[in-house]
């Protein structure tokens, strides 16, 4: 009896709702975004979530072991799926955090995991019609005037823009990236959901300095917006990885570059996953090496980084070379808090307590004035810099598993993230996951040090693969100060600019 009241009062209040989220669902602009109520469809997704995993604890208490397994990857299967569907269409912020839980999280059962990877690349894309229109608007003329061809089907769609291969008159093989109409307002509505969530953390939670964090989020976000920057972005990559042999970047055309469209050179290559499948273990020996490198020589040797980490930017060719394709998301970080940043990891690898415990607020990982666990503070860098603790190191889904608890908040409760490590914290888990899946090993020590130690000669990460670069790459931290070679490129003047590009 008292079940059946309770189903019946379910459907009552359940009822308005979902009218609600079927209102919501069908304000959509002409590239399918949804451009109202996102709040609400999300909010809805997780409430279902939540009440699955209840549900799910329910059966598992009365089921069998193998029995229990089985329920269990349903329910992931189920939401993965129904997010996947949900945060394709949705495009914009929330597309990106599922992104990012695609490749990083190894907890789910394969199939979950399949049906997130899609968000890396094959979003539901917008009409060739519309692709049109915003390319004839952003560079101004007929399609004609500018491409000799240009395919209509999509090689991408992701969370901003999708990307169609093209031909220039002159017979230069591109592809050209579009942005949806509409995804600006969609980005700052989901922007405007996470401040009024940041103020609740931050109520909640005052050793957490939610706003600051959201600020630089924003700015980050807001950014990828302009395609204009990141062509910028991307010929500075370019510049800076010139003439490697296993790191490259993809040539810009500004003069088929505007605000929402962004043409580059077409590259071949293998994507992540096909490249997992088929290479063998020397070749992804090389490309994990070769990511590495270009990641934490652009981050501690010219203090800029792509904060975007995920497969789906990047390609991979036979020899373990890696183009790296998306530049949209770039942190910069000043030559003084880099300086304190390095310190301090130096001060973890070499036991130094007191060093480490005197940075602690300086970084901002704890806000002024409050206390902090000094173990568990240490127990937590020291996860995030096991790697290069010892000599001999494996990339493991045991390694990638304890740092989910290692971030639960029982064990971050008196933590603050601060804003210059938001993105760097996204790279670490980003580089781990991708890393695993390569099989990654060896003597990471060595090459850590190499940015740590300048005044001693330590292999690169490629270096320790016995892959031989130039000497100008090789030795980058111990020929220039941080940051001298990106300011060098930058006052030469010769890095793409427009009229009104902010």
């Amino acid at each position: 009896m008292w079940l059946a009241a309770a189903a019946a009062a379910v459907a009552v209040v359940a009822a308005p709702l979902r009218y609600l989220l079927w209102r919501a669902a069908r304000r959509r602009n002409a590239a399918g975004i949804q451009t109202s109520g996102r709040g609400l469809l999300m909010g809805s997704f997780m409430v279902r979530r939540l009440f699955r995993r209840g549900w799910l604890r329910v059966r598992m208490a009365l089921a069998t072991r193998q029995r229990r397994k089985q329920l269990h990857d349903r329910a992931h299967i189920k939401s993965a799926q129904e997010a996947a569907a949900l945060l394709g269409s949705m495009k914009g912020v929330f597309m990106k955090m599922g992104q990012i839980v695609s490749f990083a999280h190894d907890a789910l059962p394969e199939q979950a995991r399949a049906a997130l990877q899609g968000l890396q690349q094959d979003a539901p894309p917008m009409s060739f019609a519309l692709v049109r229109e915003v390319i004839e608007e952003e560079l101004g003329g007929g399609l004609a005037d500018r491409f000799a061809h240009i395919d209509e089907e999509p090689l991408a769609a992701a969370s901003i823009g999708q990307v169609h291969r093209a031909r220039l008159r002159d017979g230069g093989d591109v592809v050209v990236k579009v942005q949806y109409p509409g995804v600006d307002r969609a980005i700052e509505g989901d922007l405007a959901a996470l401040d009024r969530m940041g103020r609740l953390i931050s109520t909640l939670n005052p050793a957490f300095d939610a706003p600051s964090l959201l600020v630089e989020l924003r700015e980050r976000i807001v950014e990828e917006l302009d395609y204009r920057r990141e062509a910028r972005n991307q010929a500075l990559f370019r510049r800076l990885w010139e003439g490697h042999p296993y790191i490259r970047v993809p040539r810009v055309h500004p003069e088929h570059t505007g605000k929402r469209v962004l043409t580059q050179d077409h590259v071949r290559g293998f994507g992540f996953y096909d490249f997992v499948r088929s290479a063998n273990d020397r070749e992804k020996q090389v490309a994990s090496a070769a990511i590495a490198d270009f990641v934490f020589d652009s981050m501690f040797c010219h203090l800029v980084y792509n904060g975007d980490p995920h497969p789906g930017n990047y390609l991979f060719h036979e020899d373990g070379a890696v183009t790296f394709i998306d530049f949209g998301c770039v942190k910069r970080f000043s030559g003084e808090g880099m300086g304190r940043l390095k310190r301090f990891f130096r001060a973890v690898l070499e036991e130094d307590h007191a060093t480490f415990h005197e940075l602690v607020v300086p970084l901002g990982l704890v806000l002024p004035g409050r206390t902090w666990d000094r173990e568990r503070m240490w127990a937590h860098w020291r996860y995030h810099l096991e790697p290069y603790w010892s000599g001999d190191f494996v990339f493991t889904e045991e390694y990638l598993a304890r740092g989910r608890d290692t971030m639960a908040p029982k064990n971050t409760r008196d933590m603050n993230l601060p804003p210059d490590l938001l993105f760097f914290t996204r790279i670490t888990f980003g580089l781990n996951a991708i890393a695993q899946q390569l099989g990654h090993r060896g003597d990471f020590q060595r090459s850590a040090r190499r940015h740590f130690y300048v005044d001693q000669d330590y292999p690169s990460a490629l270096g320790l693969v016995g892959i031989p670069v130039p000497d100008h790459f090789r030795r980058l931290p111990h020929s220039h100060g941080p940051g001298e070679i990106v300011a060098r490129v930058e006052s030469a003047g010769d890095l793409p600019t427009w009229p009104a590009a902010s």
